[in-house]
C-alpha cells in the first residue's frame, strides 16, 4: 500500500465531509477553520497543501468550491443539503403520524449528522417530536421497504390487516377472519400524515394503511396483477378524488362554494381546478369524487357556505348524511 496516498485520501474525505456540513451558497468557511479542523484530526497542512486539496475536491468529487475575496472564505455552490432543506426533512419526519415517536427521534438524529455545528444548533432549537396521535407500529419503515422491494420486483405481497378496537385486552380486530391477504402493490402514498399502500386485490384497487398492516412477508413469486387497470389511473389525480383514502363509487360532482373558500378548494383539489364564478359571492367546481362518508364530512365542515348541486344521487346521500348526524342528537 502507498501510505502517502492513503493519508491524502483520508484527508480529502475529511475535508469533503467538513465542506458539505459547514459550507453552502450563503455559508462560508475560512482557511483558518479548515486548518483547525484538520489539526484536530492530526493533520498538519501548509497553505499550499490546502489549496491542492481543495482543487482535488473540485476535480475528483465535482465539488463547486469558490473563494470569496471580499469575505475571505470558501463557498460550496453545490452542497448536498442547505440548512433550510435539512429543516424541511426534519419537519417532514416530525409531521408523519405513521412514524413512532422513538423512530422519529432516531431518523432526526441521522439527519443532524448531515449538518454542521451551527445548523445542528438551530435544528435542536426548532425540532420537537410533537405530542400528538402517532402510530403504535414501530415496524412501519421496514415494512414499507418490503413493499418498495415488491414493487421493484413486480411481485405480490401478503400481510395481515387489522383495525383498532376500544377493548384494551383485545385491541386489534383482524380483517379477512385473521387470514393473510395477498395483493399486487403499485404505489405508496402519503396522505394526511399517514402512509397508504395502493394495491390491486384481484377485483379492484384499494388503499391499505401501512401502520395497520402486520407481518408483511418477503415479495412472493407470483407476479403482480392488474397492470392494465393501473396504467389507466393517474395516482396524483386519484388522491384528489379520495378523501382520507376512503374510496367509493365515483361521480362527477358539482359543488358551489362561497368565494372565501377558494384556498380550501385549491388545498384539496389542486391549483388547476376550474373555479367557475356564479355571482359576486360564489363559484362552482365540477370534479370527479369517490363518494364516501369522509367526503360528506368534509363538505359539512363548511356549513352553509358549501352546497352540492348535482348529481341527484350524491345530493340525496348528502341529505341522508346530515339527517343521520342530526338524529344522533335527538332526545331519546
Amino acid at each position: 500500500m502507498n501510505y502517502g496516498k492513503y493519508v491524502i485520501g483520508i484527508r480529502l474525505l475529511l475535508l469533503k465531509e467538513y465542506f458539505e456540513a459547514n459550507a453552502g451558497k450563503n455559508r462560508l468557511v475560512t482557511r483558518k477553520q479548515l486548518e483547525t479542523f484538520l489539526e484536530n484530526h492530526d493533520f498538519q497542512v501548509e497553505k499550499k497543501t490546502l489549496y491542492s486539496d481543495i482543487n482535488a475536491l473540485k476535480d475528483y468529487f465535482g465539488m463547486k468550491i469558490e473563494y470569496d475575496q471580499r469575505k475571505k472564505g470558501y463557498r460550496l455552490l453545490n452542497p448536498p443539503f442547505e440548512p433550510h432543506e435539512l429543516r424541511m426533512l426534519v419537519d417532514g419526519i416530525q409531521s408523519a403520524k405513521f412514524i413512532t415517536k422513538e423512530k422519529a427521534r432516531e431518523i432526526t438524529g441521522k439527519i443532524k449528522r448531515l449538518a454542521g455545528k451551527d445548523t445542528v444548533a438551530t435544528l435542536n432549537r426548532q425540532t420537537y417530536v410533537a405530542d400528538r396521535v402517532r402510530s403504535m407500529n414501530d415496524n412501519v419503515v421496514s415494512e414499507a421497504d418490503r413493499i418498495h422491494q415488491a414493487i421493484a420486483e413486480d411481485s405480490q405481497v401478503s400481510f395481515r390487516y387489522f383495525h383498532y378496537t376500544p377493548d384494551k385486552n383485545n385491541p386489534k380486530n383482524y380483517s379477512y377472519d385473521g387470514k393473510r391477504v395477498t395483493v399486487s402493490p403499485y404505489a405508496l402514498l402519503w396522505n394526511n400524515g399517514n402512509y397508504y399502500l395502493y394495491a390491486y386485490d384481484g377485483k379492484k384497487f384499494r388503499y391499505y394503511r401501512v401502520d395497520r398492516m402486520e407481518s408483511i412477508g418477503q415479495p412472493l413469486l407470483q407476479k403482480r396483477e392488474g397492470k392494465d387497470l393501473f396504467k389507466e389511473k393517474d395516482i396524483t389525480s386519484q388522491k384528489a378524488k379520495v378523501f382520507d383514502m376512503y374510496g367509493g363509487k365515483e361521480y362527477n360532482v358539482r359543488i358551489r362554494f362561497r368565494k372565501e373558500l377558494a384556498d380550501a378548494v385549491i388545498d384539496q383539489f389542486g391549483k388547476d381546478v376550474m373555479m367557475m364564478p356564479v355571482d359576486a359571492d360564489h363559484f362552482t367546481i365540477t370534479v370527479p369524487i369517490e363518494v364516501s362518508p369522509t367526503f360528506f364530512a368534509w363538505i359539512a365542515t363548511f356549513g352553509r357556505r358549501v352546497k352540492i348541486i348535482d348529481p341527484a344521487p350524491v345530493v340525496e346521500k348528502m341529505r341522508n348524511f346530515i339527517q343521520a348526524s342530526a338524529d344522533m342528537y335527538k332526545d331519546d
